[in-house]
């Protein structure tokens, strides 16, 4: 699956889809790389307050990575019209 984010708003459902698709509570992830369940939902709920070190630790924990990928020229309409980081 690739999932393009564009924003914050876009990320946090996307680490929940991805942490209820391995049939894993907040607590059950929060336990496997040594966090609160609080955290997680902190996590999931404003991932702009999270450090890239906890965020690639979820994703790593829930199987997937983090790619960094030019728009192709398909893509780049889509882009012309909304903000990039």
């Amino acid at each position: 699956m690739n999932t393009p984010i564009r924003t914050t708003g876009e990320l946090g459902p996307l680490l929940k889809r991805l942490r209820k698709a391995k049939n894993m509570s907040q607590t059950d992830l929060g336990r496997r790389i040594g966090l609160s369940q609080e955290r997680i939902s902190v996590i999931e709920r404003q991932p702009e307050k999270v450090t890239m070190d906890n965020l690639l630790t979820v994703l790593m924990a829930l199987g997937v990575h983090f790619a960094v990928v030019e728009p192709t020229a398909r893509t780049q309409g889509n882009a012309e019209n909304k903000a990039e980081w």
